[in-house]
């Protein structure tokens, strides 16, 4: 079974768009407010790119408040140009970059969400670990990762227990305890190149499936 994969692309929500909002309002309570919102997100792979792209458009909100500010109170255009120029280089410059950071971060995330999507539905990796050196992340941010998914239905419906990623509609049989999948007389033996473990039979030679290393029982 398949699910067709949905184009990721980060959007704000309604009250990112009061935070911009309230920049033209009173910006200073609005950069506080973004920082406190991108925060305990930060760490979240989905997340980055809004973030980003929340704290740019946040400055470039403080910029063109800042501007009316300084022509209001300028008395010559020369000294508008040369306050408004300081600006320029303090809020504008760091919009750009991060609107490029915005951009990548969540190009990044996309060619991520496609390594998971081979690693569960072609491949059917379902431990957590396994799939955390496919993806080269660390388990937590797996496990964050394929959350995400199966709230976005990027992936069937399931639930991560104890390291596992359980989908009904992939696994039918129930995951049982490593010992009890074993053959009589195999065993399982930890790869020397990448740590994953697979069982094996003895005197049996097997291709380790994540790095391709020969793993002898």
């Amino acid at each position: 079974m398949s699910v067709p994969m949905k184009p990721f692309k980060s959007q704000f929500s309604k009250f990112d768009y009061f935070i911009i909002g309230l920049t033209y309002v009173f910006f200073p309570l609005a950069l506080i407010i973004a920082g406190f919102r991108i925060l305990p997100t930060q760490q979240h792979h989905s997340f980055r790119g809004r973030n980003a792209r929340l704290m740019g458009w946040v400055f470039f909100g403080s910029y063109i408040i800042t501007s009316v500010i300084f022509l209001l109170a300028s008395e010559t255009s020369e000294e508008f140009l040369n306050d408004n120029l300081a600006m320029a280089l303090c809020l504008l410059v760091p919009v750009m970059l991060l609107l490029v950071a915005a951009e990548l971060a969540d190009k990044k995330f996309r060619k991520l969400l496609s390594i998971y999507t081979e690693a569960v539905l072609q491949r059917r990796l379902i431990y957590i670990d396994h799939i955390a050196i496919v993806a080269n992340q660390t388990p937590s941010h797996v496990i964050r990762d394929l959350n995400f998914m199966i709230k976005e239905r990027m992936l069937p419906y399931g639930k991560i227990e104890n390291g596992v990623l359980m989908i009904p509609s992939l696994h039918r049989e129930s995951v049982k305890p490593a010992e009890t999948q074993q053959d009589i007389g195999s065993k399982s033996v930890e790869c020397s190149g990448c740590g994953a473990r697979t069982v094996i039979s003895p005197h049996e030679e097997k291709e380790c499936e994540y790095c391709g290393t020969i793993i002898v029982a």
